[in-house]
């Protein structure tokens, strides 16, 4: 005897007690009641009955040939733990051991790993086709025999996509069933039906995956478009086996695919969120079918909201055309199908639902939203238009907390610009923009909580700008006593677009960037700390301005000539390098010594030099170029081509230039037409740069806390 030989003989001297109680118990009375239901057929039966129990059908005998009914119930002992040379040789799909384990003293049925699989689970788990084959062969009721999670090797093939496999395990359950009759097949022999510890039958599990791993494909992004490619093909391919095992299991019994787990999913939900028509149309075509689909399904019923998130129009019409009450369901979170529709943004789905009711345009959802207000959450203009193409009316519908497509529009950012464009051509309908919630807000009040620019920038209404909520705050009042103390860009430019708005008189010397701004409820302690580092790097820069622009006032263009007198001196170009090289020079000094007293410890004082410094920086760095502009073409004048080309570059670039730096230096002007003008368009521009998305927390949350405005003004301020 071998050392593996007695390793099995050790092991299998030491029974397991690792099966649970309610396994055998489950087991065995599957076992005796289907023994008995089939001996009773079987011995009572026809003789054609009693050959089809034991003839195989066509297409595998080979396989089927040597499985006999009376060896589906020959139960195995208790279970033994596999050693590490079985659990290889499965995984390997090595056929040529089972017959040295047929040589074991302990039946090969017996043997179970730490997770109660049997070595048919395990072959069926690695897709090894012969290897199921032959342990079918030799032991049929491993078929029944369910692991630690109440799953039979069905349930293990299903879930893994292999399609071949899953074949094999209902051409056995199918031979073994075929001298029963109908009733007594499914009520003894269905192990389509049979549920693992979540309620999932092999269906479930093969469409779970199947959804699962489409959805991650989806969200996942391949850096190499090479890998990408493998990728989809390997899923696709995967996608395909689960499909075929899918199809196979509804053509073995299509009453499964109405069964739902403990989450109340059915394989025919998930098939519809797979977005599969011939597979949904099998789960439909069920014979002698006499009630309505939705009485037939268990679980959720909401099958259109499935097909509406699939975006698929042809499962959508599948569903539809066979039970037109499924439009009147709703899914676990109370929205209505249109809702549904409109969340997704699906224009089609959406189109096709309204065609057959535009009733339930004026259905609300259970958190009181109307599917207009979940389209212009989401900034589905397409959808929006289409609705009130078809309703207009539904503009004026409220939630519950009384607010209009304005308010919701302006609370996500999404869908203003055609919102105010459609409510201007309507002409009748400008109160929406005045009306005000269940806390007093207008929709510039809630732009301005969940400091969206932009869309203030659209929204500033003179008609509105005064209108208090029930706090007594205007939109500017919320925005400069919520204002943060470190510089958030969206932030700033909320308050920028009011303060042009609100005050429209005299000469703001206030940069159009906001970096200057406080929040009234902002105290000055410790505010030169909180600067210092910007009053550094500020100082840093200027220094490094201040050095670069003296050491070109002793480094000429062209040089010097014996007398120790620039070459170049009566050139004009050169004067204007000398001009704007002092000019550079000068403003730098100026912010060094502002940047100094900023450094003193006076909050005030640090607050106010930013005033003068920046301006101060801005046309140090300006000069500084322009500078070095007027000296390279001093130097290189004489050839007209060079000239040229530095001329063009210098201007593309001091173009960018002044759009970079000119907000820290362009100050809010009103009353004055030209600068009035340069400063909005200043704000314009920036107005591009600002992200309005709420995937930061911080921003979430406060927007959250704030969009009551508190329950104490004094709180606030």
């Amino acid at each position: 005897m071998d050392s593996s030989e007695a390793g099995l003989d050790r092991i299998e001297s030491q029974m397991s007690t690792d099966v649970s109680h309610n396994q055998r118990n489950r087991r065995y009375f599957l076992m005796n009641l289907m023994n008995n239901g089939a001996n009773r057929i079987c011995s009572r039966g026809s003789p054609e009955s009693r050959r089809a129990c034991t003839q195989p059908p066509k297409g595998d005998k080979e396989f089927l040939t040597s499985l006999r009914l009376s060896d589906l119930y020959n139960l195995p002992g208790e279970s033994v733990a596999m050693n590490s040379e079985i659990l290889s040789a499965m995984r390997a799909g090595n056929i040529e051991f089972l017959e040295k384990m047929k040589r074991f003293e302990t039946p090969m049925a017996c043997f179970k790993n730490n997770k109660g699989d049997s070595i048919l689970h395990l072959a069926a788990s690695y897709g090894h086709l012969e290897l199921v084959k032959g342990i079918v062969s030799a032991c049929p009721s491993l078929l029944l025999e369910p692991n630690w999670e109440d799953r039979v090797p069905l349930h293990v093939a299903a879930r893994a996509g292999h399609s071949a496999v899953v074949e094999a395990l209902v051409a056995s359950v199918t031979y073994f069933s075929a001298g029963l009759s109908k009733e007594e097949r499914e009520r003894l022999l269905n192990l389509y039906v049979l549920k693992d510890k979540d309620g999932d039958t092999p269906l479930h599990l093969a469409l779970k995956d199947l959804h699962e791993k489409s959805e991650r494909r989806t969200k996942n992004q391949s850096i190499s478009h090479l890998v990408m490619h493998q990728r989809s093909i390997r899923c696709s391919s995967f996608q395909t086996r689960l499909m075929e095992t899918a199809a196979c299991l509804v053509n073995a019994n299509q009453h499964v695919s109405f069964l739902s787990n403990k989450d109340g999913i059915s394989p025919l939900y998930l098939a519809v969120l797979a977005g599969n028509v011939s597979l949904v149309n099998a789960m439909l075509n069920v014979q002698g079918k006499t009630s309505d689909l939705a009485s037939q399904l268990e679980g959720r019923k909401s099958l259109v909201h499935a097909a509406l998130k699939a975006k698929t129009t042809d499962v959508l019409d599948i569903i539809l055309n066979e039970d037109p009450c499924l439009l009147n369901e709703r899914d676990e979170d109370g929205r209505t199908c249109l809702s549904a529709g409109a969340s997704v943004g699906f224009y089609k789905g959406v189109c096709k639902l309204l065609d057959r009711s535009t009733s339930s345009v004026f259905e609300c959802n259970d958190d009181g939203s109307f599917p207009i207000h979940i389209a212009v959450e989401k900034g589905h203009v397409d959808v929006v238009k289409e609705i009130l193409k078809r309703c207009p009316d539904s503009i004026e519908q409220l939630n519950k907390e009384g607010q209009n497509v304005l308010h919701i529009a302006a609370k996500s950012g999404k869908a203003v610009s055609f919102l105010m464009g459609y409510i201007k051509r309507l002409g009748t309908k400008n109160h929406l923009i005045k009306e005000q919630d269940v806390n007093g807000n207008t929709p510039l009040h809630l732009a301005t909580i969940n400091w969206r620019p932009r869309t203030t920038f659209a929204m500033t209404n003179p008609k509105i700008l005064n209108i208090q909520n029930k706090d007594g705050l205007r939109p500017l009042d919320i925005a400069e006593i919520n204002l943060q103390s470190d510089y958030v860009l969206r932030e700033r430019m909320t308050l920028m677009v009011l303060l042009c708005v609100y005050k429209p008189r005299g000469v703001t010397w206030r940069p159009t960037s906001g970096m200057t701004l406080r929040s009234r409820s902002e105290t000055l302690s410790g505010y030169g700390e909180k600067y210092k580092d910007r009053v550094n790097v500020l100082l840093l820069v200027a220094a490094l301005v201040a050095t670069i622009t003296f050491a070109a006032g002793f480094t000429m263009p062209g040089g010097f000539n014996n007398s120790g007198m620039a070459v170049l001196v009566d050139d004009k170009t050169f004067s204007n390098f000398l001009v704007c090289d002092t000019l550079a020079m000068q403003c730098s000094v100026i912010a060094i010594v502002a940047l100094i007293w900023a450094q003193l410890g006076d909050q005030e004082l640090a607050h106010r030099a930013f005033h003068l410094a920046l301006p101060s920086l801005f046309f140090a760095l300006f000069f500084m170029s322009s500078a070095f502009i007027y000296g390279v073409n001093a130097a290189v004048q004489q050839n007209i081509v060079l000239d040229d080309k530095i001329h063009i570059i210098s201007a593309i670039f001091c173009n960018v230039m002044l759009i970079l730096l000119g907000p820290y230096v362009i100050p809010q002007v009103s009353g004055i037409p030209f600068v009035q003008d340069l400063t909005s368009l200043y704000l314009y521009v920036l107005l591009w740069f600002v992200s309005e998305d709420d995937d930061e927390k911080h921003h979430t949350s406060k927007c959250v806390k704030k969009e009551s405005m508190g329950s104490s003004r004094v709180e606030q301020v």
